[in-house]
């Protein structure tokens, strides 16, 4: 702490050196002595000596920048009062006036003022009980993380670097691996070395730890430091600073400055130095993270139409002058927003347009959410610009997705009525409000599932609304039957199937997000228990494939995603655009470099209170504030970064609005303050553009709802009795999905020989479990009748037609053999206790095992388990030998028997042959 003050009390003496301050002296005294004893200025009094840069001097610095700086907004004070101790008599003029003339000759008032926000050394101890505390809790909150990995069986990133060190050095110094590394390691290249985090910086320092100069092995670091952009995983740009000047360890390093650029034209290269140069901070500082500019050049030769071209869009909004101020400033940001979206729509399909080669285009911006705009613009009015969004558009926000979550949210809580009624509305029921008021409205206290079985609201219902709730409550009463007896993915999504959700499929893509959702609800599963909110919480994180129909000419990214990459054409919106306001941190804590080493600073949050309001500046505030000024600094690299993934055009777009007083000035935090000096002439002279809502094509008055689902003929049949069909019929052709394909034929790429071989087996088992249901008869012609379904099934699973067609072929006759063989009929026959696809959980002290098993059930006082096995034989294998080697799983199943006392056999029929071999 006492380092960093020095660090700021040298600029605050840079601007009033020892001459300054002899000449304040008399002055100071003068206007001390005629205040009261507890004025801010009070310790100048008998001040007799020049300040240094001195902690111990802080008090006298803070007194004397109360004296030279207003209190509102923090400016020289020109204009001195009997307040501030300069009375206003004739005798006492010459002070005043002595005063005022050393005050205008002063310069950088800011540096003067941050000396006010300088935490004296005595504050220390007011934190220090609660980082003690705090310090002790993180010793133990790091142990119980221990358990958590042990319990997930897996680390995260921070574990593995702390394990590398450990593995490098241990308490009694360098460890077995870390000599046999030292011995084999000669050569080590680190890239992208102004993003190494202090972690990343101890490991490197243990790996070189024995190596020494001119021994014939080299480190060589690779790094732009004006592309440092990467604060939040906790890089630290002052790192590369200090391995530039001092080395690494006790290695010294010989710098090596490249100045060429080999990607960007003429133009773009001299404008991003002349505006650079303007907004970087003017020189290096380690502990606020200020890197100054460094100049390159172009290696390239100009061409036509390269350049940077600056699109100030200045909005005269006619609701600015409405009554209702809230309104006002709601309407008008949305209004800005549609301005730019629509320009940006606009600019993208004019450069598709002018060229006359294909060319890569991108938009950058800082946010995720500062795209959203600019997508719903596209997507509602510029239908043929398709666009690749990497990590842009939230999973939980595909249409496709939420009514899959409904599904799943509705099956694990019947009383969960938001879930229940968007389930009746989706595509593949699609009540009417209409029906769906005769269903709900009048009973609150019934559950939606309650009502669909209420004969008296049925009566009241459309044919059409029977019909598809029909529909829906045979579907789901064979899955609440099925619940509990298979995994809870599979359970899901053949429920999603048969409701029809495959065919419910908008765009070409959802079929990848529906899979990444059923994957998560698989992940955050554990022993047959879905975590509703756990899964809730993932889908936040999860983020929409890219169009498969994009030809990737168009991309929409973060600029953190961008970084490495080029392109013909970078357009950057939202320039004027803040990102979320941050909580404030319950500690905040900085490492500093003092005297070439790192050290910490850590203070717990401060809460300014009735009882301490004229406190002194406290620690945490000061961390706060370093922290802000690191943050700015990283804000410029990010639009260096930004703006240097071009080729050959750049384009930036800001929406401004003028202020009550006509003045044109950016958004406090975001990136056109950053860029503000260098093309604040631009936006000044630009023309404002009238903009009124009442004419926003957003306007909800223009909304009209309209209902996407199933047409009414996919539900008029009973094919399979209301189960499987709906899963595999064909494909409808009505407004609302006409042309849809539930599995495009570029998803076969993703799936292998041996997914296939799984998806049949599965498919077989499916229809065993149907064919052994007692309420259901089954004949070779009914089985026959089912061969496009399975098909279709095939088809949603990913597989191009004629693969597709191969596999119904196979699974088709595996049934039939099964189906007219006495093995068969007798394992499918209705037995005692007969149950198919029996899921059972094991607990042991160590773990919990799921087993599914294909059927079970109880034939003279015998317990019978039978697993179905549809593969063919390989060549020379007899049915014997290949059912032995299901010995194993079987013994397990069997074991969860055993307390029934009852003599347990168990066998493996084989489909294709339609043959039972016991064990």
């Amino acid at each position: 702490l006492r380092s960093l003050i020095v660090d700021d009390l040298q600029a605050a003496l840079q601007v009033l050196p020892a001459n300054v301050q002899q000449a304040l002296m008399p002055l100071a005294r003068f206007a001390a002595s005629n205040l009261d004893s507890d004025a801010d200025i009070a310790p100048l009094l008998d001040w007799q000596y020049t300040l240094s840069a001195d902690a111990d001097d802080l008090i006298m610095w803070q007194a004397l920048a109360n004296l030279l700086l207003t209190k509102t907004d923090k400016t020289y004070r020109r204009n001195p009062n009997k307040n501030n101790g300069f009375p206003a008599d004739k005798e006492h003029r010459s002070k005043k006036d002595d005063f005022t003339a050393i005050i205008n000759c002063l310069e950088h008032h800011e540096v003067v003022a941050k000396v006010l926000s300088l935490p004296s050394i005595a504050t220390l101890a007011e934190s220090q009980q609660v980082i003690l505390a705090l310090t002790e809790l993180l010793v133990k909150a790091n142990a119980h993380l221990w358990l958590v990995f042990q319990a997930a069986g897996e680390v995260d990133f921070v574990e593995i670097a702390r394990s590398a060190q450990q593995a490098l050095e241990n308490e009694h110094g360098a460890t077995d691996l870390a000599l046999q590394l030292d011995y084999k390691i000669s050569h080590l290249l680190i890239d992208e070395f102004q993003d190494t985090s202090p972690v990343q910086m101890a490991l490197i320092e243990k790996l070189i730890e024995g190596w020494q100069p001119n021994d014939g092995r080299t480190l060589f670091c690779v790094g732009d430091p004006m592309q440092s952009i990467y604060r939040f995983r906790k890089a630290d740009v002052s790192l590369f600073l200090q391995a530039s000047k001092f080395g690494i360890g006790h290695l010294p390093l010989t710098r090596l400055q490249l100045s060429r650029n080999n990607r960007s034209q003429p133009a773009v290269v001299d404008w991003i130095n002349a505006a650079f140069k303007q907004i970087f901070p003017a020189i290096d500082n380690d502990n606020q993270g200020a890197i100054s500019y460094r100049e390159f050049i172009a290696s390239r030769t100009s061409i036509a139409d390269e350049g940077v071209f600056v699109h100030p869009l200045i909005v005269d909004d006619a609701t600015k002058n409405t009554e209702d101020e809230d309104a006002t400033d709601s309407s008008s940001n949305s209004n800005v927003k549609q301005l730019e979206a629509n320009f940006v729509a606009n600019l993208i399909t004019e450069l598709h347009v002018k060229s006359s080669a294909p060319q890569k285009i991108a938009v950058l911006v800082r946010s995720r959410n500062h795209l959203k705009e600019l997508v719903s613009e596209i997507r509602r009015n510029h239908a043929h610009l398709n666009f690749q969004a990497v990590e842009i558009e939230q999973l939980n926000e595909r249409q496709t997705v939420q009514d899959a979550l409904s599904l799943v949210c509705a099956l694990h809580h019947r009383a969960d009525r938001t879930h229940w009624l968007n389930l009746l509305r989706a595509p593949w029921c699609g009540l009417t409000l209409a029906d769906l008021h005769v269903l709900a409205a009048n009973n609150h206290k019934d559950t939606i599932w309650s009502a669909m079985h209420d004969e008296v609201r049925l009566q009241h219902m459309s044919a059409d609304g029977l019909l598809r709730l029909n529909h829906v409550k045979t579907v789901l009463t064979s899955a609440f039957e099925g619940q509990g007896r298979l995994p809870v993915r599979r359970w899901l999504e053949s429920t999603w199937l048969q409701l029809g959700g495959g065919k419910c499929l908008v765009d070409a893509g959802d079929n990848r997000d529906v899979q990444v959702f059923f994957d998560l609800v698989e992940k955050t599963s554990r022993s047959g228990h879905l975590d509703i909110a756990a899964l809730e919480l993932a889908m936040q994180k999860l983020y929409a494939k890219p169009d498969i129909e994009a030809d990737g000419s168009v991309q929409f990214l973060t600029i953190h995603k961008s970084k490495g990459l080029e392109f013909d054409a970078v357009i950057l919106p939202a320039l004027n655009r803040p990102p979320r306001p941050s909580d404030n941190e319950l500690v905040l804590w900085q490492e500093v470099m003092v005297d070439h080493q790192m050290h910490l600073i850590a203070a717990p949050h401060y809460v300014k209170g009735a009882s301490n309001k004229n406190a002194t500046a406290n620690i945490y505030s000061y961390i706060k504030s370093l922290e802000k000024i690191r943050e700015s600094n990283e804000l410029v690299r990010l639009l260096y970064v930004a703006a240097t993934r071009t080729e050959r055009q750049l384009h930036l777009i800001g929406s401004v609005q003028a202020n009550k007083d006509g003045e044109i000035k950016p958004a406090a935090n975001t990136l056109l303050q950053t860029l503000w000096p260098a093309v604040e002439a631009e936006f000044k002279q630009a023309t404002p553009q009238p903009f009124n809502s009442t004419s926003s094509a957003l306007d909800i008055k223009l909304f009209k709802s309209q209902l996407q689902r199933l047409d009414s003929s996919e539900f008029a049949g009973d094919f399979l009795q209301g189960t499987t069909q709906y899963a595999v019929k064909k494909q409808p052709h009505h407004p609302a999905f006409d042309g849809q394909v539930s599995a495009p034929a570029s998803f076969t790429g993703a799936l292998t020989e041996m997914d296939f071989h799984r998806h049949c087996g599965i498919l077989a088992h499916l229809y065993m479990e149907l064919m052994a249901k007692p309420a259901q008869s089954w004949t070779l012609q009914r089985l026959t009748q089912c061969k496009s379904a399975m098909q279709k099934w095939l088809m949603q699973q990913g597989y191009a037609t004629k693969l597709a067609e191969q596999g119904a072929t196979e699974v088709h006759a595996a049934l039939q053999v099964t189906l007219s063989s006495e093995a068969g009929q007798w394992v499918l026959k209705n037995h005692n206790q007969a149950v198919s696809e029996l899921s059972l959980m094991q607990a042991t002290e160590a773990e919990v095992k799921k087993h599914v098993i294909d059927r079970t059930f109880v034939e003279n006082d015998t317990r019978w388990i039978v697993d179905y096995k549809l593969t063919n034989l390989e060549a020379g294998l007899e049915l014997k030998q290949a059912a032995e080697q299901h010995r194993p799983q079987l013994t397990r199943y069997a074991s969860l028997f055993v307390s029934e006392g009852l003599p347990i056999k168990t066998a493996v029929l084989f489909l294709s042959t339609g043959q039972l071999v016991e064990l």
